[in-house]
């Protein structure tokens, strides 16, 4: 292989690479995307059930202090009847109404200060609430700024990197463009391999004396086991 045509192999597979990797690169920008609007949505989804949490809180302890209010007018209704009772029996089962309403009451007012203690608290972090979520807004544009400018200086790498392509490709002669075209269109870039000493760099085979020989003489060698077209890496 002659020098010149080395170093055309060499670059085609360089270039080749690269696109590669930029379309690889462009291609995950979508599902970069869509992984960042789920998690600017979930932030909004937690910044919206802050503010419903403390609601359905209030409401809830709201509705607490009515039973509780109910429940202190049946004691106090009770205590007037425990007062009038003229019986053991109803005395009775006045001190069993009163116990049980009792019990109640005392659930009911640890429950609303539970209540009023997790409000309190919930109210104090409202201020990191609203941060995490003015952050997450700020780090979603930001992002989207940078995506866009990234995805515009690949597209623009692209077709650099196409036009550049398509000189090499020219350069290549006709006798072996045929069998170049066909190792890269079924392997892609990966149809070339560097050769560096006696090893391909595809497949990590070893090739023989006389073919690094054939190469440098300036023939047209693939690898006898993964089938690349070698060029030398130089090096």
């Amino acid at each position: 292989m002659s020098a010149s045509l080395a170093t055309v192999f060499r670059e085609c597979h360089r270039l080749r690479r690269h696109l590669r990797d930029l379309k690889d690169e462009i291609d995950r920008g979508p599902r970069i995307l869509k992984a960042r609007q789920t998690h600017l949505a979930n932030e909004e989804q937690a910044h919206k059930l802050a503010y419903d949490t403390i609601k359905k809180l209030k409401l809830k302890q709201k509705d607490d202090e009515g039973s509780l209010k109910t429940i202190e007018q049946q004691l106090s209704r009770l205590a007037t009847r425990a007062m009038e009772v003229t019986t053991m029996k109803e005395m009775q089962a006045t001190k069993s109404e009163i116990d049980q309403a009792t019990a109640k009451k005392n659930i009911l007012e640890d429950t609303i200060l539970e209540t009023i203690l997790d409000v309190e608290d919930r109210t104090a972090d409202l201020p990191n609430v609203e941060k995490r979520w003015a952050d997450a807004q700020a780090e979603f544009k930001e992002y989207q700024v940078e995506a866009k400018e990234r995805l515009d200086r690949m597209i623009e790498d692209q077709k650099r990197c196409d036009a550049e392509l398509l000189k090499q490709d020219a350069q290549i002669p006709p006798e072996v463009f045929g069998q170049y075209s066909r190792l890269v269109k079924g392997y892609g870039p990966d149809g070339l391999a560097g050769l560096k000493g006696l090893i391909c760099q595809q497949c990590r085979s070893k090739v023989t004396e006389g073919q690094r020989n054939d190469l440098e003489g300036g023939a047209f060698v693939c690898c006898s086991s993964c089938g690349r077209a070698l060029y030398p890496t130089g090096d």
